[in-house]
C-alpha cells in the first residue's frame, strides 16, 4: 500500500475548521435543502460558525427564483450561512482561476472548457464546490444531493454532517481512524432508473452489468471478520466500507477532491464517483455510517412521463457501460503498483492522468462491441414486453441506435479531457486558495 499524507494535526472532538457542505441543484429542493439546514443548525455553536451551506446552482430561471426563496426563510429561521454559486458568478470565478493559476493559452482553454459545461455534467457541481472550498480553505467538502431528504436525531443532534465531521477531525488530530471519505446510503428509490428493463426480467441488467467487466477478473479480496468501526456522537458508529457502498449523493471527502477532479462530461451517469473510486483503489479508509438519506423522485420522473428524460438517461447509461470498461482497466494497472500515482505522501496527477490514457489505448478494441450488445439487451426487453413498458421500452431503443454510433468515441474525448484537467488540477486548487486570500467568497456568489 502506498503511504498515505501525515494527518494535520488539530482537536480530536468536533473542531472549529471551516468546512464546506454543498448542494448541487438542478431542481426545486425544498425538502432536501431544509434537511441539510437542519444538519448545520444542529451541530454545536462553535462548529457550526465555521460552516458554509453552498447551493450550486444549475437550474432555470423560475426554478432558481424559487429555490431562492427558499434560501432566504431557511436564513431568516434557523441562520445557517447560505451563499449561492449561480452560473454567471462561476463564469467569473473561472477566469479569476485562469488568471490566477498562470496557465499556457493551450493548458487555459483546457481548463475553461472542462470547467464551464452545460447542464447534464454529473461532475460539474463537485468541480465547481471543490474549487470553493480550496478558496474557503476548507477542511472537508460535504455533499448532498438535491434530491436525497437526511434526518437528525433532535434529542442529540447526531446527523450524517456530525459524523462526517466528527470523524475527519479525530484523522487531522491524529486520534482514530483516518478516513478520506464518509458517508452513507440511501432508502426509497433506486439511484439506477431500470424498472422497465427489470420488468421482464433481472437478467437483462446482469447483461448490461456484464458488458463493463473486463476478461479474467481477478478474485475479490478476502473482507476482514471484522471491520474498523469507530465508535461516535449520540451513540452512533461507523465502519470501514470495502465494498463501495457509500453514495456520493450523502458523502463528505477530505483531501483527495484536491487530488483529482470528478470527469466533467456531460451525460455520462456515474461520471462523479472517480475521487471515492480512487481511494480503493489505493486502499486509502472509505467509511459507512447508517444515517441513511431518503431518496425521491420528481413527479415525472416517477412517472416516466418524459420521453425526452428516457432517451438522455439511456444515452446516459450506454456511455457509462463503456466508460465502466476503461475504468476497469485503469484499476487494474492502478492496483498492480498504487505507488505510480501515490508515493511518501505525494499524489501525482500526471502519472494518473498517463495510466488512464494508457489504459483507454490498451482497451480501445474492448469496447467496440458494447454499444452493439448494450443495444440487443434493449431491443430483447422490448419484444417481450407490453403496453406502457413496451412504449417507453422502444423510446429508448430509438435513442439507442443513434447514440451507438457514436458512445465509444464520446467517452475516448471524456477521458482526455478528464486526464488533461488532472493534469492541471493542482494549479486550479492553489490559484482558489490564492482567491480566497484577495476576493473571498462574496466575489461570486450571493
Amino acid at each position: 500500500m502506498p503511504t498515505p499524507p501525515t494527518p494535520a494535526t488539530g482537536p480530536g472532538r468536533l473542531g472549529t475548521g471551516a468546512r464546506v457542505v454543498y448542494l448541487p441543484v438542478n431542481r426545486p429542493f425544498e425538502a432536501a435543502f431544509r434537511s441539510v439546514a437542519a444538519e448545520v443548525t444542529a451541530l454545536p455553536e462553535a462548529a457550526r460558525a465555521g460552516v458554509t451551506l453552498l447551493v450550486v446552482d444549475d437550474c432555470g430561471p423560475a426554478v432558481s427564483r424559487a429555490n431562492r426563496e427558499v434560501c432566504n426563510a431557511v436564513v431568516r429561521e434557523a441562520g445557517p450561512r447560505v451563499r449561492v454559486l449561480a452560473a454567471d458568478g462561476w463564469r467569473r470565478l473561472v477566469n479569476d482561476l485562469l488568471a490566477a493559476a498562470d496557465l499556457k493559452d493551450q493548458h487555459r482553454s483546457i481548463a475553461g472548457t472542462a470547467l464551464v459545461k452545460p447542464s447534464g455534467s454529473y461532475g460539474a457541481g463537485p468541480n465547481k464546490a471543490a474549487l470553493i472550498a480550496a478558496l474557503e480553505d476548507a477542511v472537508s467538502l460535504h455533499r448532498r444531493d438535491s434530491d436525497q431528504i437526511t434526518a437528525t436525531d433532535p434529542g442529540t443532534g447526531a446527523s450524517p454532517l456530525r459524523i462526517e465531521a466528527e470523524l475527519f477531525d479525530r484523522a487531522r488530530a491524529g486520534s482514530g481512524p483516518a478516513p478520506y471519505c464518509v458517508g452513507s446510503s440511501l432508502t426509497g428509490r433506486p439511484t439506477r432508473d431500470r424498472r422497465d428493463l427489470e420488468h421482464g426480467s433481472a437478467a437483462y441488467v446482469e447483461r448490461i452489468d456484464a458488458l463493463s467487466r473486463l476478461p479474467a477478473d481477478p478474485p475479490r479480496p478476502q473482507l476482514p471478520d471484522r471491520p474498523e468501526r469507530a465508535a461516535l456522537h449520540g451513540g452512533q458508529h461507523a465502519e470501514r466500507d470495502y465494498t463501495g457502498t457509500v453514495e456520493m449523493g450523502i458523502a463528505a471527502l477530505r483531501e483527495v477532491h484536491e487530488w483529482i477532479p470528478e470527469m466533467p462530461a456531460v451525460g455520462i451517469l456515474g461520471s462523479d464517483y472517480f475521487q471515492k473510486g480512487l481511494l480503493y483503489q489505493l486502499d486509502l479508509p472509505v467509511y459507512h455510517h447508517a444515517r441513511t438519506a431518503r431518496h425521491v423522485y420528481e413527479p415525472w420522473r416517477a412517472r416516466q412521463s418524459s420521453d425526452a428524460h428516457l432517451e438522455w438517461y439511456a444515452r446516459a447509461e450506454l456511455r457509462y457501460t463503456v466508460l465502466r470498461r476503461h475504468w476497469n482497466a485503469f484499476n487494474r494497472l492502478l492496483t498492480a503498483d498504487p505507488a505510480q500515482v501515490l508515493r511518501d505522501g505525494h499524489f501525482d496527477q500526471a502519472a494518473y492522468a498517463e495510466l488512464f490514457v494508457e489504459a483507454l489505448h490498451k482497451g480501445t478494441e474492448g469496447v467496440q462491441n458494447i454499444p452493439g450488445e448494450f443495444v440487443a439487451v434493449y431491443r430483447e426487453a422490448a419484444a417481450g414486453a407490453s403496453g406502457d413498458v413496451r412504449r417507453r421500452l422502444a423510446v429508448r431503443v430509438a435513442a439507442l441506435e443513434e447514440e451507438a454510433e457514436t458512445a465509444v468515441g464520446y467517452v475516448a474525448d471524456a477521458i482526455h479531457e478528464f486526464t488533461g484537467l488532472t493534469r492541471l488540477w493542482p494549479r486550479l486548487v492553489a490559484a482558489a486558495r490564492q482567491l480566497g486570500r484577495t476576493n473571498g467568497l462574496a466575489v461570486y456568489t450571493s
